[in-house]
Order: C-alpha cells, then structure tokens, then sequence
C-alpha cells in the first residue's frame, strides 16, 4: 500500500506546481522543499518521500521533476501553456509511462473544491523575492500562502487547484492521502533554460488514465 500511495502523491505535486534586485525574468528554475507536516509514527511512509523538487519555466511553460529511491523512479509534469495540455511522465527503472490530458481534467490532483481565499496587504521575503500573502480555508483548515508577480510566467496556476491566486506560488500547502504537505521555495536561478525540458522525451509510451492508474495499483 505504501508504494501506491507514494507514486499517487508525486503524480499529484507534478500534474498537480520578489524581490526587484531579480528584475523578473521569462525563464529560470525554482527549487522547493517538501516538508510534511504529519508524524512519521502515524505515517511510516513519509520516511520513503522526496524533500525536493524543481519547478522549470520559460515561455509561459512549466515543468517539474522529481526523482526518488535513489533515482529508481521519476516523475515529470510538463505544461504547454499555449495548448492547455499536461504531460504526466511516470519512470520506473526501465518502464517508462506518459498521460496526456487537456482542460481541467489534469491527472491526480484534488480541485479544492470549497477552498475560500483571503488576500491580504502583508508580504514576507522568500527566497530573496518579495511576496503577497494569502490565507486560505479548506476542509476546517486555514493556512498561509505566499505568491510573488516578479516572476514572469502568465497565468501561472491555470494547471493547478490555485487558479485564483495570479502569481507565482512560493508557499502553499496540499493534502494527499491524510500527509499535509507544506512547499516552500528556497531557491530561484534566472538561467537560460533548455527548451527540451517542455518536450516529452523520447520512449515514453502514452497511454489511457486507465492504465496508469492501473501501472500504480500494479505497484502495490
């Protein structure tokens, strides 16, 4: 049961992802950290997660990449903004898997369905970038999330359950499987990014919801 839930919970970040001495730029690469916020005695499977992903932009389009297990598996989201269609790339060992899906029906992720957003006045500096704070309100929780609008990327969470927070996310939170999970940026390098981050790379086999789901179950 721990390796499903652990491949669901990647596949769910991925289909699922300011200060003015950066200038802003179009292209770069954030670097996040995972920190869960459930004991690891009530939830062993924890131990087995990631502490980092990567979160690349350039174009309007995004890419996150994870690797775990000492690289036995990876999983890649990619998002092609001018299409509106997302790649989720599931790798283990040799096997490789990609869904594709269009419009608001992304693979694996909770819509938030409910959620109240409150935006307010305050900022806090995260990774040298100013950021606007925002507290939401899901599920009988309230927590903070941080946005920042210096990083050039449009309409940066069209892909993801925060559509209507119009900035770059810098801290946020999601819930998978009863592990809260809080994301918190640590890094930001405006580099030049290569365009082969957003193309799905050669050997992935595409293939239905169905059968990735089922890939995962087969898992357990």
């Amino acid at each position: 049961m721990r390796i499903k839930h652990i491949f669901l919970f990647f596949i769910t970040i991925f289909v699922f992802y300011s200060c003015d001495k950066f200038g802003g730029s179009s292209q770069g690469v954030i670097t996040y950290e995972l920190k869960y916020l459930e004991d690891e005695k009530d939830k062993p499977v924890i131990s087995l997660l990631p502490t980092e992903m990567k979160f690349y932009y350039k174009d309007n389009n995004t890419c996150q990449k994870v690797e775990g297990w000492m690289s036995i598996f990876s999983i890649i989201g990619i998002s092609d903004f001018k299409t509106g269609t997302r790649y989720a790339l599931l790798k283990i060992m040799a096997d490789k898997y990609m869904y594709k899906s269009t419009g608001n029906t992304a693979f694996g992720y909770d819509e938030m369905k409910g959620k109240k957003i409150k935006f307010t006045k305050e900022t806090k500096e995260i990774a040298g970038y100013k950021c606007k704070k925002a507290i939401v309100e899901y599920k009988g929780d309230e927590y903070e999330v941080y946005y920042t609008d210096k990083i050039k990327i449009k309409d940066p969470n069209w892909n993801n359950p925060y559509k209507e927070i119009n900035g770059v996310l810098m801290k946020y939170q999601i819930s998978m499987f009863g592990i809260k999970t809080e994301i918190t940026a640590t890094k930001v390098e405006n580099i030049e990014i290569d365009d082969n981050n957003f193309v799905v790379p050669d050997g992935y086999n595409e293939v239905t919801k169905q059968k990735m789901e089922d890939v995962i179950n087969n898992l357990m």
